[in-house]
């Protein structure tokens, strides 16, 4: 069984290869079989004028018998105090339950944030240039990843979040999709939520961000969200009841047509 400590010494360790002085914390669930650190390593990068985001190293594992070890660069958005985590694939580093610890993997992962600060910034830039069709889809594509499964009220709370942090919503972008999810489930979730669920719905929401080794098509995304959605509607008995908000039928069909998929 990997031991916690073990964990957070050999990330210490790698901290040490660097010039710079760690902060963070470490939380455990309340049966202690899940443990999330998250730990600032004085890298901060500014996407966009006045949008500051300092990042940060989230480990994450358990004792469950089915979690190993999990490395990620997550970071807060300073604004808002938004949470972000695992928006770059190519720095996200894992090893199964059943292997030996390899602290030589918490070393690797400490180093690839550090010298790929430049990386994450220009991904969050290219994000800002990408626009899906208009606020429903960029709702529907937040419930497409699940936004919505840890939020008590999921539309009016998606769409508040979404207005706190899209500019044009005729043209959402994909970063401020992203924001508007992180915004979610920092700042309009119960406080009862388990750690490892929000965690697990940070992770989803990076899906806005990262796709192999580059950024989704807004197209592929918001296609495959409206597409989802109409056939959920469509195997519903009663669709108008189904609905996430009045209308949202007719939208879809307006969607689908813009997408040019048959309805």
């Amino acid at each position: 069984m990997i031991q916690y400590c073990d964990i957070l010494e050999a990330i210490g360790h790698g901290v040490e290869q660097h010039d710079f002085d760690p902060e963070g914390h470490v939380s455990l669930s309340e049966t202690r079989h899940r443990m999330s650190a998250k730990i600032g390593l004085e890298q901060s990068i500014e996407p966009r004028d006045g949008d500051r985001i300092e990042l940060q190293l989230h480990a994450r594992s358990g004792h469950s018998g089915y979690h190993g070890v999990k490395y990620d660069i997550g970071a807060e958005r300073l604004v808002c105090s938004n949470g972000m985590t695992a928006f770059v694939a190519e720095h996200s580093f894992e090893q199964t339950h059943g292997d030996p610890f390899q602290p030589q993997l918490a070393y690797h992962a400490v180093d690839s944030m550090v010298d790929g600060v430049d990386t994450v910034e220009q991904r969050l830039e290219e994000a800002q240039e990408r626009e899906l069709m208009n606020l429903d889809e960029a709702l529907l594509v937040l419930y497409d990843l699940g936004i919505d499964e840890p939020l008590e009220n999921p539309t009016p709370d998606l769409l508040t979040a979404l207005h706190e942090e899209v500019e044009d919503t005729d043209a959402p972008t994909l970063y401020e999709t992203y924001n508007a999810a992180s915004y979610a489930l920092t700042h309009l979730t119960e406080e009862a939520i388990p750690k490892y669920a929000l965690d697990d719905a940070y992770e989803q929401a990076a899906g806005l961000l990262k796709y192999g080794d580059g950024i989704p098509h807004p197209e592929i995304l918001g296609e495959n969200a409206v597409t989802s959605r109409a056939t959920q509607l469509l195997e519903s008995d009663d669709p108008q009841t189904e609905e996430y908000w009045e209308g949202e039928t007719e939208s879809i069909r307006e969607l689908l047509d813009v997408h040019e998929v048959d309805a």
